[in-house]
């Protein structure tokens, strides 16, 4: 039976399984104990949303067709891969430990495609980066990148998720922390210090400064995600309370930005800085700074630091890193 079969399919063409794939003939039954890889994909996207209507979107078909391919996904494989509840999907125990290797293979499977790529064709690189970062240091140099790779293309998705590397996920991140990240390529580009700055505007106004209490009654701009601006305060001879008073914000480059364009003063992460300070738009006022408790870190999975568009990204990151 399944020698006529397979001779029917051999006079339809070589094409002919890839035809009826789409309407429910599984040609892996013939080959291999593997699901139809739409139905893998399917899972894997839903699996990483956590949704049926957001995969679908990802993935450009309808919602009720991801969910009938999982759950055909599920039906070949005797198993109930999420819990469905209301208009929520979770996975269940088994449906957790699926998603990783799923969502590995079809990361390996997309990295031998990439590999197989001709050395002279287009490629590209996507980065994971915090939204400070990626609206300030790394947009400030990102063309210096593409002048040297012009073979590249650049895709910035700016998150301050933790980056798994998955599929559709980046393929090198880079992150502000204290290191020390497991089972993935980590490596430090550069430290920060948190420094007292003005806009060029301001630091013209205030004229000569002699002490931190020369700045007594200025408008002073906070940033919520670190409290280093209390150390550079009192390193500098100053009370911290006395600078409580003024705005804060949550995402670093709105402060930096916030000092540039408010009149006033504040305490900022060099790095986020460094396109400014080296314009004059903002100036360094002349106080010690303090150095800060993280650092920035470059990283991507093991099996991908190789590959010669990520070598060619690390090597221009430790080039700007050794001028910053």
């Amino acid at each position: 039976m399944r020698r006529s079969l397979r001779t029917k399919l051999d006079q339809l063409g070589p094409g002919a399984l890839s035809r009826l794939e789409p309407v429910g003939f599984d040609s892996n039954r013939m080959r291999r104990v593997l699901p139809p890889l739409q139905t893998l994909i399917a899972f894997e996207a839903a699996a990483r949303l956590q949704s049926f209507t957001m995969a679908a979107s990802e993935l450009n078909l309808t919602q009720p067709a991801v969910s009938q391919q999982v759950k055909l996904l599920e039906q070949r494989l005797g198993v109930k891969l999420f819990r469905r509840r209301n208009n929520t999907i979770l996975l269940t125990e088994q449906g957790e430990q699926f998603a990783e290797d799923v969502s590995e293979a079809l990361s390996s499977i997309s990295e031998s495609v990439q590999n197989l790529s001709p050395g002279e064709g287009r490629t590209t690189l996507t980065v994971s980066l915090l939204p400070s970062f990626a609206s300030t240091w790394f947009a400030a140099r990102s063309h210096r990148f593409l002048n040297a790779n012009p073979l590249v293309d650049l895709i910035t998705l700016s998150t301050v998720a933790k980056t798994g590397f998955g599929q559709e996920d980046a393929d090198v991140a880079i992150r502000w922390g204290p290191g020390g990240s497991t089972d993935v390529y980590e490596e430090c580009l550069f430290g920060e210090k948190h420094i007292l700055v003005a806009s060029k505007q301001t630091s013209d106004m205030l004229g000569e400064i002699t002490c931190i209490g020369d700045l007594k009654g200025q408008p002073f701009f906070h940033d919520t995600n670190n409290s280093e601006w209390r150390e550079v305060i009192a390193a500098n001879g100053g009370d911290p309370t006395d600078f409580e008073k003024g705005a804060y914000f949550g995402d670093s480059s709105a402060t930096v930005n916030a000092i540039l364009y408010g009149r006033g003063v504040g305490v900022v992460r060099d790095v986020i800085a460094q396109h400014l300070l080296a314009t004059g738009d903002l100036v360094q006022l002349p106080f010690e700074p303090v150095t800060g408790p993280f650092s920035y870190y470059f990283l991507c999975p093991e099996r991908r630091v190789e590959q010669p568009r990520v070598q060619a990204f690390l090597s221009w990151l430790r080039k700007e890193a050794q001028g910053a």
